[in-house]
């Protein structure tokens, strides 16, 4: 294993190749060496390399790069990290990677607390060294991304809420009407958020304050930094927001008045407000003229009902691909040089949050117009075309802040954000559930009171149109039995029953709400031209409470995108969850002739960074995401689209997809068909108690779902188990239904063995459904249950299974009864003896056999036997099958690891299996 310097002077030589940077190893400074010192145009570059990837060495790479900055040796620093793996040669460097986190001017630490907190926080990239020069030659601009100005600005707000001590924070809360906060460090977090956002959008105003009519002789707010080197840094930030407000803005400033008041008079004010106040100077130095909404993944960490009011914050780069997406419709249709074109849109948010997507669509159409006349673009934006609404006061507050922030020169007098009642009408005794009122019309609302001491809200701008142009958004989708949980059971009833009222005769599925926000929008919309953005559960794709939702969505429109993420870091597009979810980019159906194919988008990467998003949107746009290494792109015919098939999605590799398809065209059949399914598994856990051994009487089950035991095609039974008191009666009735076959709820895909298995007796599953044969032919059901095992086990079997799942969570997804049923299935019960026996003996020869878990079963000997008979029983192709079994090993959801190879390679697939009798 080379040492940190002889690595050192390898990188500079590989980075040097590139023949536009000039790179120095152990470079010589006053008070030390830099590890390597990069010229990239008129920046200086300064990398500090440690070696290993454990905490310790990020940190310590991390204060390295923090040094170089603060003795202004370098305008960016790169900490860099080898990893442990053995370098031998300059040659295994040039091959390998290394992980590497831009730094820059912008990160004051004041001690070590600050520093270990950002080192968390902080965005490590993994980097082919290959590639490090071009990586570096951007490593500027990424210094001043809004991904890393949003990670500075929480830093801030950390380090503020725990400057306060707990009786203070009590008090903050109980000033501003939150003494009832659930968890008051969460509540004063929002505090400082919410404050940090008004100071934020003061700096912004110190730069343009020229531009300004004073409202009177002696105006002259103090400046950002004019109150930080105050003596009384909160009175100077008070004293400047009240005249701010003789100017305008009370929907930013009038909060912000409210929380300064409610803070004490203490050394901890000053420390929390300094922190904010010299991170809101840091960003504005760097933020450049677009501002993206940098606050939005700290306020939603901050609601405390969040879980069951479905707060989610969509993800910078999320809302600029998304955004892309959707514009890219519009532009046949607009001229962006005709003033009153571009301010005749209006757009729409109905679940807008702290306004992510509204400000991502305002920077695009601030981006694109040519109409010469740009503040009165930008007051028109915020006065007339953007609308929101949302359930939450603060989230309103930071929609408008982040609104007024992309032209603070531009004073505005009204804005479109509408703060919604979740809860009793207090007027009436009605249950209100928020923007979804709306569905009654667009003046039927009903409107949160606002916040004590603030007009918040108090005096929204009339509703002045009865169609919108566009509506994107990232609606809440909180289950039922999860969502309003946070109100009294009185309460979750009568908003339970308004959702029913107002549900009436639509398409809505109750079971999650992000339908309703889609008929929602529907309704209000333009009906020829309009056009829909969503973000929305990937479960959407294919599970049974969504398909209502996807054949519904196809009658009125024309579904011109979805794009699914199969990158296992980023499988999502909201900031604040850790399931699977998709974009929906749709137009209105033409009025005559089919629409034309959808365009299904795997990504294999998902973009990190807004810059990153702009590339993969045009990749998409122009169809180029293969031939740049994004992901695979599929075309699904308007006839399944109208059938509610998206199951192009289930596949990063469009290949398997395409071939899974086949063979649910080829075998005419499916699970259903030809076994029961009964579920058994969930009765069992609640029925039944697990014994630590046998006992007279006991019954066996298979208890547990882990690869360790479930990695053969035949299992011995794991457990027994016995009645819970009160139970006996409702056990007995599943005693009566042991079986072997038995097919699981859900597959870890990352380290199962198994689709299915066989139990050496009859017997129960704690986690496992069981199947039992309806068709049987002139075969016994034993045989026709092993020769189930055995092609449910076979890749064709893997990729038919997979074709069916709900994709909640990629790597462990679930499977319902209604998805085993349509798995697709050759019909065993018309097989031949022959090809029957074929099956049979695989599952004498190999069922007690281990077997190797998905990622490395291309590998497994035994899977490679078990293939081998499945391809002769059902004259499938054993070449294929092999190239088959090959790509699923290599499918991001199961490696676990992107992968961009073998994505793009297309093959022939159109066998004709012979399944006669």
């Amino acid at each position: 294993m080379l040492k940190e310097e002889p690595l050192n002077a390898y990188l500079a030589e590989i980075i040097g190749e590139s023949h536009t940077l000039v790179a120095d190893p152990e470079f010589t400074l006053s008070n030390g060496r830099m590890d390597v010192r990069c010229r990239v145009g008129s920046h200086i570059v300064g990398i500090e390399a440690k070696l290993g990837y454990r905490p310790a060495q990020q940190r310590a790479a991390i204060s390295d790069a923090n040094r170089r900055l603060v003795n202004k040796h370098c305008d960016v620093a790169v900490a860099l990290l080898y990893p442990s793996a053995e370098f031998r040669t300059s040659q295994d460097l040039r091959a390998g990677e290394v992980r590497v986190n831009v730094r820059s001017q912008v990160f004051p630490f004041d001690d070590k607390h600050e520093l270990a907190r950002h080192a968390r926080l902080a965005r490590w990239d993994t980097i082919a060294v290959a590639s490090l020069a071009d990586y570096l030659e951007k490593a500027p601009e990424e210094a001043s991304s809004p991904e890393t100005l949003a990670s500075l600005a929480d830093v801030a707000i950390e380090g503020a809420t725990e400057a306060f001590t707990p009786v203070e924070r009590m008090a903050m809360l109980h000033a501003v009407g939150r003494s009832g906060a659930r968890d008051p460090n969460k509540a004063v977090n929002g505090l400082m958020t919410d404050l940090m956002t008004a100071i934020m959008f003061q700096s912004k105003l110190d730069v343009t304050r020229h531009t300004i009519d004073k409202p009177s002789p002696d105006w002259n707010p103090p400046r950002v930094i004019q109150c930080l080197d105050s003596k009384n840094v909160q009175s100077a930030l008070r004293t400047a927001h009240s005249q701010w407000l003789d100017v305008d803005y009370k929907q930013i400033l009038e909060w912000s008045c409210a929380i300064l008041d409610a803070m004490p008079a203490t050394p901890s004010t000053r420390s929390a407000l300094s922190r904010l106040a010299r991170a809101a100077l840091d960003i504005e130095q760097l933020s450049g003229n677009q501002y993206h909404d940098l606050f939005g993944i700290t306020f939603c960490q901050s609601v405390e009902s969040a879980k069951n009011d479905g707060s989610m914050y969509t993800t910078i780069p999320a809302a600029t691909l998304l955004t892309r997406l959707v514009f890219n419709s519009i532009e046949e249709r607009i001229d962006w040089t005709d003033y009153d074109q571009v301010t005749g849109l209006r757009i729409v948010d109905f679940a807008c949050g702290t306004g992510t997507l509204l400000i991502a669509a305002a920077n695009y159409i601030l981006h694109n117009e040519r109409t010469g006349r740009h503040d009165d673009v930008s007051r028109a934006l915020l006065e007339q075309v953007m609308y929101g609404f949302d359930i939450n006061n603060r989230a309103v507050f930071q929609s408008a802040t982040g609104l007024g922030m992309i032209s603070p020169s531009v004073t505005f007098r009204k804005m479109h954000l509408y703060s919604m009642l979740l809860g009793i009408d207090q007027e009436t005794g009605v249950g209100r559930v928020g923007s979804l009122e709306l569905l009654d019309g667009l003046n039927q609302g009903s409107f949160n009171p606002p916040p004590p001491g603030t007009r918040i809200d108090s005096d929204p701008s009339p509703i002045e149109v009865d169609r919108f142009d566009v509506a994107i958004m990232n609606p809440p989708f909180t289950v039922n039995y999860k969502r309003h949980h946070q109100f009294s059971d009185e309460i979750k009833q009568a908003l339970k029953d308004r959702e029913s009222d107002l549900s009436a005769g639509t398409a809505i599925d109750r079971s999650g709400n992000s339908g309703a926000f889609m008929v929602l929008a529907d309704k209000h919309i333009d009906g020829e031209h309009g056009l829909l953005g969503f973000v929305l559960p990937s479960a959407t794709i294919n599970g049974p409470a969504g398909r209502s939702i996807r054949v519904w969505l196809s009658e009125a429109f024309h579904i011109k995108h979805l794009v699914v993420s199969y990158d296992p870091s980023r499988i999502y597009f909201s900031g604040n969850t850790n399931l699977g979810e998709l974009l929906v980019i749709a137009t209105r159906k033409p009025k005559s002739g089919e629409p034309p194919p959808t365009k299904a988008v795997k990504l294999t990467s998902n973009p990190a960074t807004a810059r990153s998003a702009v590339a993969v949107a045009d990749y998409i746009i122009n169809g180029s995401v293969e031939e740049h290494g994004w992901g695979s792109v599929d075309e699904v015919p308007y006839a399944d689209i109208e059938n509610g098939d998206w199951r192009a999605l289930q596949f990063a590799d469009s290949n398997l997809y395409r071939a899974a398809a086949s063979l649910e065209r080829d075998w005419h059949s499916t699970m259903g068909q030809q076994f029961e399914i009964k579920e058994i598994g969930r009765m069992v856990r609640e029925h039944g108690e697990k014994l630590d051994h046998h006992q007279v009487g006991a019954t066996p089950v298979l208890w547990n779902h882990d690869a360790k035991h479930c990695n053969k095609l035949v299992v011995k039974p794991d457990a027994w188990i016995k009645a819970k008191p009160g139970h006996e009666n409702e056990l007995r009735r599943h005693i009566g239904r042991l079986h072997r076959l038995k097919l699981p709820g859900r597959i870890s895909v990352t380290s199962s063995c198994a689709t299915a298995v066989l139990t050496e007796e009859p017997s129960l599953g704690s986690a496992w459904q069981s199947a039992v044969p309806i068709k049987q032919g002139t075969h016994t059901a034993e045989d026709i249950e092993k020769a189930a095992v055995v092609i449910l086990n076979s890749t064709l079997g893997k990729l038919a299974t997979l074709l069916v799942r709900n994709n909640k969570k990629p790597v462990y997804p679930a499977f319902s009864i209604a998805a085993q049923n349509s798995i697709p299935m050759p019909p065993i019960a018309s097989l031949s003896k022959e090809r029957i026996g074929l099956l049979v003996d695989a599952c004498d020869r190999f069922g007690t056999d281990d077997r190797q878990p998905f990622p490395q079963a291309h590998t497994c000997e035994v899977q490679i036997q078990i293939d081998a008979s499945v391809c002769k029983a059902l004259d499938f192709d054993p070449e294929l099958c092999k190239d088959l079994r090959d790509r699923l090993a290599r499918e991001p959801m199961i490696s676990n690891t992107p992968n961009h190879r073998g994505l793009t390679q297309d093959f022939e697939y159109d066998p004709q299996p012979a399944l006669a009798t």
